[in-house]
């Protein structure tokens, strides 16, 4: 048999197997999930705290996880800032203020002040700070330099005094367009201020 037919059925070989690893590896990534409430298919996971162990982190339908992050929302006893979510980069995972930097916390604070006493959606009690992230650049910054020499950098990017019904439903509505799941989303808890974002300090 010519060298070059010898050569051209390795290779194929090698694809063939090749094709064959990246599909088991794809499907250990990847594995078919369904809620654990309801029994549907779900792309998102749910946990109480950030960085939950993976056991820890419960798969949900946008239904049911919008569910319970009606009642960590509600509940909270807290003030936060919102960072909405932007390509690359998950978001909706909340961290009290005592996790973040000095930069971080400082302007947490200063925006919080600023909070309208009045949901600017409908009126009722504001307790959030909602901030539209519009690009990933600045975002992955935010541990480092801040939020407002991030994300309020552009003339655009105001933050918006929200309630806790209001703030859902802007959560809602991009988690019923969202292409991929996010694996990791959890509500605010306690009393202590805190950021909803999908950074950790180093990142």
């Amino acid at each position: 048999m010519p060298t070059y037919s010898i050569v051209l059925i390795v290779a194929a070989a090698l694809a063939v197997a090749a094709a064959a690893a990246l599909k088991i590896t794809m499907a250990k990534k990847h594995p078919a999930k369904v809620c654990a409430e309801c029994g549907r298919p779900s792309a998102h996971g749910y946990s109480k705290t950030a960085e939950s162990a993976v056991g820890e982190i419960v798969p949900l339908c946008v239904d049911c996880l919008m569910q319970r992050l009606g009642e960590d929302y509600s509940n909270y006893e807290g003030r936060a800032v919102v960072v909405q979510p932007v390509a690359e980069l998950p978001c909706y995972v909340f961290r009290p203020s005592s996790y973040w930097s000095e930069a971080v916390r400082r302007d947490l604070d200063s925006m919080l002040a600023e909070v309208q006493t009045r949901c600017q959606s409908c009126g009722e009690q504001a307790q959030y700070a909602w901030v539209n992230a519009l690009e990933p650049g600045p975002v992955a910054k935010l541990p480092k330099l801040g939020i407002r020499e991030t994300l309020l950098a552009g003339a655009k990017a105001q933050p918006t005094s929200l309630c806790a019904k209001c703030t859902l439903r802007r959560i809602g509505n991009n988690l019923s367009v969202q292409e991929g799941g996010y694996v990791e989303i959890c509500g605010p808890r306690g009393s202590e201020d805190g950021v909803v974002s999908g950074l950790a300090i180093g990142h």
